[in-house]
């Protein structure tokens, strides 16, 4: 098995580089991740062979303090993970912006941000599962990408997509509004869409319909077209949810906005070193 040992505490483990370090980074990723999300996120990459060999490694990586574990959820048996310190340091990724309280099993997180991580997660497996997912750099890798490099964007986006239509690449920033903002930070959102130069296509997802009316209200001054669409039909349709632009009542599927805005990529070079 091929990998790094863990030789500065009692008890060393070594890591493996195609099953233990895809696992970590999933987990990095997310932020929060159930088991059964960390499963078929590792299922869809080739990276878990049998749910037996998961449920061990995963294990294996709890007891050796590699994750944080917390659970089982309200109505739910299903536990959820976080990384640890120690797994930062494994990964050698101590510099990028995580949190304390992901870092430290998520005692100060909320119930808000734990179920937002969650449902994001949900978003970006029903787009792995469509088979049109190029790309996802989820709000960590944007971050370290705005604070650290002269590439970045203009907002924390929770994720920057990009996904296949018709032989091209079509790039959005994804926002998941779960609970609505302040009414005087939808005018600095607004600011930061209309500078972005960086990404022409952006997509809110929200739980209800009254939320995707106040939203669309709220960012209706927006010079930049920012498209609104339900979570639910999203994690059903996905590319072919119906989604309102702001300040207008007509809808339109998400494909057709991409297909119309998109401009033709090369594979590849969208975001080097990076992956699904």
């Amino acid at each position: 098995m091929s990998g790094f040992a863990m030789r500065y505490w009692k008890g060393s483990i070594a890591l493996s580089s195609t099953r233990d370090y895809p696992l970590l980074r999933h987990v990095c990723q997310s932020g929060f991740v159930t088991h059964n999300q960390l499963f078929e996120l590792l299922k869809l990459d080739y990276c878990a062979p049998s749910r037996k060999a998961f449920n061990n490694r995963v294990l294996r990586l709890v007891r050796h303090g590699l994750l944080n574990r917390r659970g089982p959820l309200p109505a739910s048996r299903d536990v959820v993970y976080s990384l640890s310190v120690l797994a930062d340091s494994a990964l050698g990724v101590s510099q990028k912006p995580f949190t304390y309280s992901t870092l430290n099993g998520g005692s100060n997180v909320s119930d808000r941000q734990l179920r937002h991580s969650l449902d994001l997660n949900e978003i970006h497996l029903a787009l792995k599962r469509s088979g049109s997912l190029v790309y996802w750099m989820p709000e960590t890798e944007v971050r370290s990408r705005n604070d650290l490099t002269q590439y970045g964007y203009w907002k924390y986006y929770d994720a920057v997509v990009v996904v296949r239509i018709a032989g091209q690449n079509c790039k959005f920033a994804l926002e998941y509004e779960r609970t609505p903002k302040a009414a005087r930070q939808y005018v600095a959102i607004r600011e930061r869409l209309d500078q972005e130069t960086s990404i022409r296509q952006f997509l809110y997802l929200v739980p209800n319909h009254d939320l995707m009316w106040f939203l669309g209200e709220k960012l209706s001054q927006c010079r930049r077209a920012v498209y609104i669409g339900l979570l639910q039909d999203f994690l059903e349709q996905t590319l072919a949810v119906s989604v309102r632009r702001s300040g207008s009542p007509a809808t339109i599927t998400l494909a057709s906005v991409l297909s119309d805005g998109r401009e033709p990529q090369k594979s590849g070079t969208l975001f080097p070193g990076s992956a699904v």
